[in-house]
């Protein structure tokens, strides 16, 4: 596959993303659009990084939010993470902003009627927020648990509750907000502009150790009357809403952890090639590019992961129920480990607001954090992989269906049905035909002698936790959710031995490496807790490969795209 920035104009679904990147410039150029230096500022001052978000609409990024058939550029979730992550190799407080806006346009995308799918695209085309108004104080993530209600009344419906830790909370201009009616939960779309005022009142921003820049915050709404055409889809589907517009944007997370991983590693290398010790620069220690290595071989099982989930959402929409679950406990874990190990090579530089990458490192700690629990903690995806595997456990399997190459064809240009055209469904019968189909994947490395016996194992621990499930039933037990975990990891493993089978050629470069799919799969057979033989000859490669993807201003994936020039720093580490 070509470079999404090459000089041959092969279409890409990296296109708008390896634009984005030239049009915003380095982040390590303290005068770039979104630089690390103007995001360490606003975050000092808990601000919003408006020079940011300037340069972001500048560059057309809100119009990624809106659906081609809505007047917009979302013609494909595939294109849309590319976009989201190099948003998020700057500051992941302007992408979270405006994937707060994406989540609550999600279900007018999906349900809304022309009225009400023209509004919101109008809004958002205008550079308007948006909230979804879900999360409550005393509900937590239990959506029956809500205390909203709308009251039917006269012309459509009375309102009063409190959405509380919302993002785009108190600058919104619209929001869509589950609550209990008759004959059971709705969502309901409220253009604030249209209400009375004196209904509605905004809530305080929430003060937080990550993501200070960030609106998060809530508004209450008491005796706020609304018309019947603020009704979303059919009544009383408001928690069937709600867990089908999750399936987009709990995807899509996994893209904004993996964007702040990217620049971690970028740090952290630097600083690793810069900083003299003992003579010798500390990137030469044997446990400095360890740490370097094993942190770029998670970012790449979370890529793997991340891009066939959103490529799901083009071409196998109606397996998102599990998959988007399996993505979201995943790919953010696997950033947060790849900061982590970054962490250890900067030491207590980690730590600072000053110095290095102009002390950004503290801030992007703090900030990939919270990717865990945004869309659902942890506990909550596993509870979802749970539920849709459980139920299936004591079913016949049926054969798999899915074409491999479509989804691990990364980069290939596909037609993407609008979400209104193809709604998400619930469930897929709790099939993971990514993990089905590994038998088959297993069996074409079976005379590789570096591959084999890792394969075997992974196939192993996926036909064990089937029987886990087949015995748990559909308790929610500590082991029923061990059961998940190791699904969840097996499932990662399965979609890099996938890209490996299917994709590798057409991507080139790192992506044909031995070096990275050896590492990659001890690096998840190690989380299974299973004994697993280093390959230091990989992690070497690996850290090679770093330093001329940093050379060349390339981003740390298996993906060949182009930076915009990268800034670099004259000044020498200093001890």
């Amino acid at each position: 596959m070509t470079s999404p920035a090459g000089p041959t104009g092969t279409p890409s679904t990296f296109d708008a993303a390896a634009r984005l990147e030239q049009a915003l410039g380095c982040p390590f150029d303290p005068d770039s659009g979104i630089s690390l230096a103007g995001g360490v500022r606003a975050d000092e001052l808990e601000a919003e990084p408006t020079a940011a978000y300037e340069a972001a609409w500048s560059a057309g990024l809100h119009e990624h939010l809106v659906p081609v058939s809505e007047g917009g550029r979302l013609g494909s979730f595939e294109s849309l993470t590319g976009v989201v992550r190099a948003t998020s190799r700057r500051d992941l407080a302007v992408s979270v902003g405006l994937g707060s806006t994406l989540l609550a346009a999600t279900p007018v995308w999906a349900w809304g009627d022309d009225t009400q799918r023209s509004r919101v695209a109008e809004l958002v085309l205008g550079r308007a927020w948006g909230t979804a108004g879900i999360s409550e104080e005393a509900a937590g993530s239990d959506l029956l648990a809500t205390g909203t209600r709308a009251v039917p009344a006269p012309g459509g419906y009375v309102l009063d509750g409190e959405k509380w830790l919302v993002g785009n909370g108190r600058r919104s201009s619209f929001a869509t907000v589950l609550a209990a009616s008759d004959p059971s939960y709705g969502l309901f779309l409220l253009d604030f502009d249209a209400l009375d005022g004196s209904t509605v009142k905004r809530l305080d921003k929430v003060r937080t150790h990550g993501l200070r820049g960030h609106d998060l915050s809530g508004f209450a709404l008491s005796g706020c009357p609304v018309g019947a055409e603020a009704v979303l889809g059919r009544p009383g589907r408001g928690i069937e809403m709600v867990s089908g517009m999750l399936q987009f944007t709990r995807t899509l997370v996994g893209a904004s952890s993996l964007g702040a991983a990217d620049t971690a590693l970028r740090i952290a290398l630097r600083h690793a090639r810069g900083r003299m010790l003992y003579g010798r620069p500390a990137l030469a220690m044997a446990p400095v590019r360890s740490l370097l290595a094993r942190g770029f071989a998670d970012l790449l099982v979370a890529e793997c992961t991340e891009l066939s989930a959103a490529r799901g959402l083009d071409v196998a929409r109606q397996r998102m129920a599990l998959w988007s679950a399996v993505a979201k406990y995943v790919v953010p874990q696997l950033s947060v480990d790849t900061v982590t190990a970054c962490a250890e090579v900067l030491s207590a530089r980690a730590h600072l607001r000053r110095g290095v990458a102009d002390g950004a490192f503290q801030k992007l700690l703090r900030d990939v954090a919270v990717t865990p629990v945004f869309e659902g903690t942890e506990l909550v995806q596993l509870d979802t992989v749970r539920a849709q595997l459980s139920g299936a456990a004591r079913r016949r399997r049926a054969p798999a269906t899915l074409p491999l190459p479509l989804l691990f064809g990364f980069g290939e240009p596909v037609v993407s049905p609008a979400p209104r055209d193809l709604r998400p469904s619930l469930t897929f019968g709790g099939a993971d035909e990514v993990v089905d189909l590994l038998d088959d994947a297993v069996e074409e490395l079976a005379d590789d002698p570096g591959f084999a016996a890792l394969a075997r194992t992974l196939l192993r621990v996926r036909d064990e936790t089937r029987t886990a499930f087949a015995g748990l039933g559909t308790l929610r037990t500590a082991e029923a959710y061990e059961a998940a975990r190791r699904h969840c990891l097996v499932h990662a493993a399965a979609c890099c031995i996938h890209t490996w089978l299917q994709r590798r050629a057409a991507l080139g470069g790192l992506a044909t490496e031995r070096a990275w799919l050896s590492l990659a799969l001890r690096r998840v057979v190690a989380r299974l807790g299973l004994p697993v033989p280093p390959d230091p000859e990989a992690e070497d490669l690996l850290v090679r490969r770093l330093e001329e993807l940093d050379d060349t201003d390339r981003a740390f994936s298996l993906v060949p795209m182009r930076l915009a020039p990268q800034h670099r720093d004259p000044s020498p580490a200093r001890s």
